[in-house]
């Protein structure tokens, strides 16, 4: 009777801590937020020229590499990735409820750029 109670007990536990680590990443490593005057001309001037009239959300600093501009367009909200010099990287278009975005090979990636360094994305208060 007590290896069965045992048994069960450690069970149990074993249930409860795999569920309880069910939908956590284990490290989140999201790239700084800055403000718009900390991105360099070069870059925003690259972002107006390919989407004029748009106001970026947010911009990321991707590892001091390339800036990421977050903005709400009438397609979607977008993610999109400069070089430090201005040229245009890629744009990934969140077609999840949950803040997951499609890059333009349309692979899933989940807002994150699937390389290693940090993750432009935006993590949403009320999800």
């Amino acid at each position: 009777m007590k290896k069965i109670f045992l048994f069960s007990l450690v069970s149990a536990i074993i249930v409860f801590v795999a569920c309880s680590k069910e939908g956590k990443e284990t490290s989140e490593n999201t790239c700084p937020v800055l403000a718009a005057s900390a991105v360099p001309l070069v870059v925003k001037d690259s972002f107006t020229l390919r989407y004029p009239a748009i106001t970026v959300t947010t911009w990321f600093n991707k590892d001091s590499v390339a800036y990421c501009a977050y903005f709400v367009a009438a397609t979607g909200n977008k993610l999109v990735q400069f070089a430090n010099n201005g040229t245009f990287i890629k744009e990934e278009i969140e077609v999840y409820q949950e803040g997951q975005h499609e890059d333009s090979t349309n692979t899933a990636t989940g807002g994150k750029t699937p390389t290693t360094g940090c993750e432009c994305e935006i993590h949403k208060e009320h999800d």
